[in-house]
This record gives structure tokens, sequence and C-alpha cells, in this order.
């Protein structure tokens, strides 16, 4: 098992993890429980952890964990079932969930 990265929070962590699984990556989150014991154990050692499991994986890894550090770059759209304006980074409409067009 490798350290990939810490998370601020478990929410980044999960979300991370469900990146890199659906990627077909292995990788296990660790220390979701330990906020508060912050202030007792210095903070890297409560941060959420994100573990690989193959060490082979680590720069598809972190090159997947680079694209969702960084948001997406482009023209906003408007969905073509209600008429929302979404920015690029969103693949769904946030007023009525429709699938944003290709």
């Amino acid at each position: 098992m490798k350290l990939l990265a810490r998370a601020d929070h478990p929410l980044q962590a999960a979300i991370w993890a469900d990146t890199l699984r659906a990627a077909g990556i292995t990788c296990v989150v660790r220390n979701t429980a330990l906020s508060g014991a912050l202030g007792e154990i210095p903070f890297l050692e409560c941060a959420p952890q994100l573990w690989l499991e193959r060490d082979y994986d680590e720069p598809r890894a972190r090159e997947i964990l680079q694209q969702l550090r960084e948001p997406l770059r482009g023209p906003a759209w408007q969905c073509s079932h209600c008429g929302e304006t979404s920015e690029a980074q969103f693949g769904s409409c946030w007023r009525c969930g429709a699938a944003r067009p290709d």
C-alpha cells in the first residue's frame, strides 16, 4: 500500500476514491474519523488519507487527482430542456437534471 494523497475532509476523500475506483484503480480511504482528535494529534495525522493498493497505479492516479483539483475550463452551456445556464464543469443541469448536450 502506498499513500497517494491527504484530503481536506472525508467527503473530498470519498469523491477522490470513487473516481479512482471508477477508473479501475484500487484504493482505500483511511483516517475518516480522526477529525475529533485534531489538536491532540497533528493535522497531517488526522487528515483523511487516500492509499493505493498497487504502486504501478500511482502515475495514473496522480493524473486523475490533478484533473479533479483543476476546474474544467470552457464556456458555459445552456440546458436544452429548461434553458438554464450552467458552468462548463457541470455535466447535468442543476435546475432540472437534464444531461449536458454534446
